[in-house]
């Protein structure tokens, strides 16, 4: 019998005829960004290739440079991944109504929380360890997490400076000197793998207190 019948067409969704399951292409990016992170993790910067990323995903290289033109990109998108949950979501309210001592205590618990999550503190000493030889690192860091981050309280500040309720006529500064005052006494520790010495609320108060005039 002749084997010219051509076969009807496979239905949207349905498995290919060598019966592994489809590819849904919405899920191309993060599986992508997903084994861009193990492997950067596991090998570092400079010991993960493209073509290693594209076996991991697993992708074909094609698909890999349509999403990512090269490797510091695909980093930053790895930076941008695990700083979304914290630098996306509103964190600061967009007036000064409520109350900025609880405003604040409640942004340094989710800022405590972007700090716990898995991956935050091993990207960072990885961006230590290997940018004085790459230094796109530090600076997706800074553009897609840290900047952000910065920007976004300065911006807070600046409304409680409008209204004579900051200690400092520099909103920005004084941004930047509460994240150093919370996170050299909480967070430095975790990234240098040593215990936290300080009691968390008694850092938090004195950080508070150091900015707003109402203390």
């Amino acid at each position: 019998m002749s084997s010219d019948i051509p076969s009807p067409p496979r239905a949207a969704g349905a498995a290919p005829a060598d019966g592994r399951p489809p590819r849904d292409r919405r899920t191309t990016v993060p599986r992508i960004r997903g084994a861009a992170r193990r492997l950067f993790l596991e090998r570092g910067y400079e010991g993960t290739s493209m073509d290693a990323v594209a076996a991991a995903a697993p992708v074909s290289k094609r698909t890999l440079y349509q999403h990512f033109p090269g490797k510091a990109d695909l980093f930053a998108a790895v930076i941008d991944d695990a700083w979304s949950h914290f630098t996306r979501a509103p964190i600061l309210p967009g007036d000064t109504g409520g109350d900025p001592r609880a405003v604040l205590r409640a942004y340094v618990g989710r800022l405590t929380e972007h700090w716990e999550r898995p991956d935050v503190v091993p990207l960072l000493r990885l961006v230590i360890a290997e940018a004085p030889r790459f230094p796109e690192l530090s600076q997706a860091y800074f553009a897609v997490g840290k900047e952000p981050a910065l920007k976004g309280l300065g911006a807070y500040f600046a409304a409680l400076a409008a209204e004579g309720r900051l200690a400092t006529p520099d909103p920005q500064l004084a941004a930047a000197q509460f994240l150093g005052a919370i996170k050299e006494p909480l967070f430095w520790p975790r990234v240098l793998g040593v215990p936290v010495a300080f009691d968390a609320s008694a850092a938090v108060e004195r950080a508070i207190d150091g900015v707003l005039k109402d203390r």
